[in-house]
């Protein structure tokens, strides 16, 4: 059985398309009191009543029926099957959606007879940040230049953007294991063929938990905003996940789609969840980093294609801004503390930007909330968006390499270059993986945590495990996609020790902390969590 230890502190560590890319107690065992209410906001309330729909049953959010049950009792040994994961491109906008912006709430009329006049639809998403009102039009995408030009010269418009798509970034390659490990000792628990969480040991996480005066350890609430997460999932359950909501438009409907189950057909967003969050010192799976936060789940993706998203361009892989900037405000109105953004479109920022998503994400961080997004997976010497905006704190991938597991920066990480984000955001480093082929098959490659048991292909990821353990569905990734969870769970710890922090203060407190790896794309340097916390205790 799985034995968890944890080390004393030392007193002194997307409209656009977008696509998915953790006092001290001594080695006690236990289950984990469930979490109530998101420290710091409301409880959560009843989900979004399910809206009429046009759009193809495949893409609509779950909104009927129980609760996913978690994988059966699974027979069979363990599988040393490889499933690579690999962001395919995708087209930059969505077909027929357009964002504008406008002065006041006069001009909305105006808005909405322009869009009528061109046989389109402009009741799909409303939203207002900062002072900032936006409203989505749905058009015949062949009207799509006339429909721009048209709304453009409305008096009263400020901008009209083609909406965007955001992917998600990340490689998901095998399935296994946990923080105890099962191969060699310190400082990795890991080896290249024996698998184990080498990544919280890392980061050193251990320090970080050991702040807190009791275990379990409980951070400040985190949302994922992603392909959904398996609440099911025996490191997810017992009351941890405290709002469900999934969001959908795509990829013209004459409404969005909403609901209230966040039901995860890829996997992407269960594995960030769980290195974020999952259930810590239960005797069963694997660690996450903030591992008693509440967890506010959010489904942003369509369903899954039949074939899986490696290698596919399908509409079905990618979500809109749209639905990113509903889930953003959502989490935001029901307590977030930290919102987790392992998604992305291609920078640098002059490339990406997108008015509603940043608003939406500036809206967040005016309120208090942390904002963590990952840099991106294009080798870019530059930010992905969302990460690329001002008080964003982007985070890059790293992990072992070469024959002494020297830590380095992967080469597939985007990085800050001079400089990093703006508006005191910060830009470092966490573990994401280094894997560099879907042939690698090196356990130190990639990050290995939970998975959905509601993929179509479950069964390859649900065997038993190590310990003989069935419902432990789990899988090997890369990319900046799981690093990024690894900063957002030491931003969920420090504020659940002081909820007072403000976002800059918070990013601050993890970018003065981290720890040089000797790379000119560190930024920051190596998230180290024990220091982070330390740091942001001091202040």
């Amino acid at each position: 059985m799985k034995r968890f230890y944890v080390i004393l502190p030392l007193v002194a560590a997307a409209g656009f398309t977008l696509a998915a890319c953790g006092g001290g107690g001594g080695g006690s065992t236990g289950g984990i009191a469930p979490p109530t209410q998101p420290p710091g906001g409301p409880p959560p309330t009843t989900a979004p009543t399910t809206a009429p729909t046009t759009a193809p049953q495949s893409v609509t959010c779950p909104s009927t029926g129980p609760n996913p049950s978690s994988v059966a009792s699974a027979s069979g040994t363990m599988s040393a099957h490889r499933a690579p994961r690999i962001d395919s491109g995708v087209n930059r906008y969505v077909p027929g959606l357009l964002n504008v912006t406008y002065a006041s709430d006069t001009v909305a009329p105006s808005i909405e007879a322009a869009a009528a006049s061109m046989h389109g639809h402009a009741g799909i998403a409303h939203f207002e940040a900062l002072g900032v009102r936006a409203r989505v039009v749905s058009v015949d995408p062949s009207q799509t230049t006339a429909a721009i030009a048209r709304l453009r010269g409305t008096p009263g418009v400020v901008s009209v953007e083609r909406a965007q798509y955001r992917r998600i970034m990340a490689t998901v390659n095998a399935n296994d294991p946990y923080y105890k490990g099962f191969g060699p000792g310190a400082p990795l628990f890991a080896s290249a063929n024996v698998p184990g969480q080498w990544d919280m040991h890392i980061i050193n996480v251990a320090a970080a938990w050991g702040f807190y005066s009791s275990l379990p350890a409980r951070g400040a609430a985190i949302a994922v905003i992603d392909t959904g997460v398996d609440v099911s999932h025996p490191d997810l359950a017992g009351g941890k996940v405290v709002r469900q909501a999934c969001f959908v438009t795509y990829p013209s409907s004459a409404a969005q789609t909403t609901g209230s189950f966040a039901v995860d057909t890829d996997g992407h967003g269960t594995n960030v969840a769980g290195i974020a969050d999952a259930d810590t010192n239960n005797n069963f799976g694997f660690a996450g980093v903030a591992f008693d936060a509440p967890l506010l789940a959010y489904r942003i993706f369509p369903t899954t294609p039949a074939g899986g998203c490696e290698g596919s361009s399908s509409p079905q892989c990618s979500t809109t801004d749209v639905d990113e900037v509903s889930a953003l405000n959502d989490a935001v109105a029901h307590g977030a503390r930290v919102i987790n953004l392992s998604l992305g479109a291609n920078g640098p920022l002059s490339n990406c930007k997108d008015t509603i998503e940043m608003n939406a994400v500036e809206s967040a961080i005016a309120h208090g909330v942390v904002v963590v997004a990952a840099a991106g997976n294009e080798s870019a010497n530059s930010l992905d968006c969302p990460a690329a905006y001002p008080g964003v704190i982007a985070v890059g991938a790293e992990g072992p390499s070469g024959s002494s597991n020297a830590e380095t920066v992967a080469a597939y990480s985007n990085w800050a270059g001079a400089g990093g984000p703006g508006g005191n955001g910060a830009y470092l480093v966490a573990p994401g993986g280094t894997a560099n082929s879907s042939t690698d098959n090196s356990d130190l490659h990639f990050v290995e945590n939970i998975t959905s048991s509601e993929m179509a292909n479950a069964s390859e990821f649900c065997t038993l495990d190590r310990a003989n353990e069935s419902g432990d569905c789990r899988g090997g990734f890369a990319g900046t996609s799981q690093a990024t969870p690894h900063v957002a769970g030491v931003a969920s710890l420090i504020l659940g020790l002081r909820p007072s922090l403000s976002p800059a203060q918070v990013a601050s407190a993890i970018c003065s902390s981290a720890k040089s790896i000797s790379s000119s794309k560190q930024g920051c340097g190596l998230l180290d969590a024990g220091a982070a916390v330390a740091n942001a205790l001091s202040r």
